[in-house]
């Protein structure tokens, strides 16, 4: 037999089928791989306050959200692209799972910085939602910002149906008990 999880099916339509071929896909994604060196994302977001062409940087990020914890300038970094009018989304490079930012502290800092989650979107859903509200020409990066977490075509798991992250609260009470290995 075949299981369904049916409360992850949408209704049909309700209307027909529109196109928007108005798409803005200036955006860059950045797959980070341990022992990355954040000159040349640094460079990339200088170079982009002369041009104003980048509007949303999507970063690929180890599991639930995390990036190494010691690079506070790459933190900081982010936050200074949030200043300068560039969308900074955080995504998984796992197949399965979903980017929960509020779990971790790194997570915690990234949300600080202004970086948003892409939950459990595909980059592929992720570059067509960032083109498609970007292409609209309507919206502000701030409400661009709040769509995202929104489902607009099925392409985002509501977060109430996602589970969370393993051994996440075995590790936060075992970092205020002042545990450091595991």
């Amino acid at each position: 037999t075949i299981d369904e999880n049916e409360h992850l099916v949408l209704p049909p339509p309700k209307g027909a089928l529109r196109v928007h071929k108005r798409m803005d896909t200036r955006l860059l994604t950045l797959r980070l791989v341990p022992g990355f060196d954040d000159a040349v994302i640094r460079k990339i977001i200088d170079s982009n306050v002369e041009t104003q062409q980048l509007k949303a940087l999507v970063l690929q990020l180890y599991g639930t959200g995390n990036i190494p914890s010691v690079k506070e300038s790459f933190i900081q970094l982010l936050a200074n692209a949030r200043e300068q009018g560039i969308l900074v989304i955080a995504s998984t490079q796992c197949f399965t799972g979903s980017v929960m930012m509020g779990h971790y502290a790194v997570g915690r800092a990234l949300e600080q910085a202004g970086v948003i989650s892409a939950s459990d979107m595909t980059v592929e859903a992720i570059a067509c939602k960032a083109a498609y509200l970007f292409g609209r020409q309507d919206l502000s990066i701030d409400e661009v910002g709040k769509l995202f977490p929104v489902s607009l075509r099925g392409e985002i798991t509501p977060s109430e149906s996602l589970s969370p992250p393993p051994l996440a609260d075995a590790y936060e009470l075992g970092i205020r008990k002042g545990k450091r290995y595991f």
